[in-house]
């Protein structure tokens, strides 16, 4: 007799045991399957480029491209929304008998005090973004030290100013108050207190020992001060192997205990002396690296550049270059990517739009000439094709 019981147990078992080794095969077949989807998606990733980061802070200075308060709106908007540094380039002058007493400010020139205050409070509106704060003791030519501001800039030296060497005790104790009260206000990050040191060094030859003294002294007092602030000094290039690139690495044998960072001034469609400067194709292979063989061990940091987006030529300085916002554009991006390489700390495009209105109305010169044109939007305020590289390394991740 058959227990019906047992044999539906029986059956049951049977059932469930096939539906068990059915669902252990289907179960085996999937892991089979993730495990390939999973191999070719690590396969994959393998292939993907890493996300595309660049070394270094972006920004501009707030060079107007008109005398109006519209256009300086415009220009601190602009940087607010396209970079994340703000360099102040403070090149007109020094109050140097005020400054000769330290903490006194209030008894600057009403330009210094109009100037120095409207920055700060512009600054204030852009809390997120670094300040590179960059101060001249030379005047513009760089051959002596730099002319009076009080209530202008470019004012003749008073007596007995006008006939102080760059070391003197007055002209060393004057410059590091006048950069103090400027820290003070403008709270930077960076500080170059020597803008184209090397062209003074190159332009006076007689006072490199002056100079030598000038340095030493400045950097003493305010890094004892501010021991958290970077400071540097800057050097003009211009083309590799030149008498002056050779100086500037005597210089900088000398100058290295005295400053925490390079600063690197470069134009080279004005500046070096290579054929057909308009087109970046053109540049010596080493025309940005020079700057590890002239400065060894140093770090770097691009403290003003530029390239012009239309053709150029001002007979005076027997300058002639023929260019486009194509070239501009090409130029920009080869900027970037030896920025890149050298992990560059900062780079600063000097003008972010063609100043056309400022130089026709107020300047008509020919050394402002010069940078009139190296805007990433011309001189209508229409975009070129730089602002869009721009804007895609400035979305970068900064590393």
């Amino acid at each position: 007799m058959t227990d019906k019981t047992l044999v539906g147990g029986w059956s049951i078992l049977f059932v469930n045991t096939n539906t068990f080794f059915k669902n252990i095969k289907a179960l085996l077949a999937l892991s089979l399957c993730l495990f390939v989807i999973i191999s070719c998606k690590s396969d994959d990733n393998d292939d993907v480029a890493p996300t595309p980061t660049r070394t270094f802070s972006m920004g501009f200075t707030p060079w107007p491209y008109a005398a109006t308060t519209a256009a300086i709106d415009e220009i601190y908007s602009f940087i607010g929304s396209s970079a994340d540094l703000i360099a102040i380039h403070m090149d007109g002058g020094v109050p140097w008998p005020e400054a000769n007493t330290a903490d006194n400010f209030n008894n600057y020139g009403v330009g210094v005090k109009n100037e120095v205050n409207g920055i700060a409070g512009r600054l204030a509106s852009l809390p997120d973004h670094e300040v590179y704060l960059a101060v001249s003791a030379f005047n513009g030519l760089r051959n002596d030290i730099a002319l009076y501001w009080n209530t202008s800039t470019g004012q003749a030296l008073p007596s007995p100013w006008d006939t102080y060497d760059i070391d003197n005790a007055a002209i060393t104790t004057s410059f590091s108050n006048y950069v103090d009260e400027l820290i003070k206000k403008l709270n930077p990050k960076y500080v170059n207190f020597g803008i184209e040191i090397n062209e003074f060094y190159h332009n006076v030859p007689a006072d490199r020992t002056k100079l030598q003294i000038f340095y030493t002294t400045v950097y003493s007092a305010l890094k004892t001060k501010y021991p958290n602030i970077i400071f540097m000094t800057s050097f003009a290039m211009s083309s590799p192997g030149s008498t002056k690139m050779l100086e500037t690495a005597t210089l900088y044998s000398h100058l290295q205990n005295h400053q925490d960072m390079t600063g690197i001034s470069i134009y080279p469609y004005a500046f070096f002396s290579h054929s057909d400067k308009g087109d970046p194709a053109n540049l010596p292979s080493d025309w940005l690296s020079q700057i590890t063989t002239i400065a060894p061990g140093s770090s770097y940091f691009i403290a003003e550049s530029g390239f012009v987006g239309e053709s150029l030529s001002i007979p005076a300085f027997s300058l002639n270059v023929t260019t486009d916002e194509d070239k501009q554009n090409a130029f920009l991006t080869e900027l970037f990517n030896e920025a890149n390489a050298l992990n560059v700390e900062g780079l600063v495009w000097f003008s972010a739009y063609d100043f056309d209105d400022l130089w026709t109305s107020s300047l008509g010169d020919n050394l402002s000439l010069v940078w009139r044109d190296i805007g990433l939007k011309d001189g209508s305020q229409n975009p070129r094709k730089s602002l869009e590289t721009w804007n895609a390394w400035k979305n970068r991740t900064q590393n």
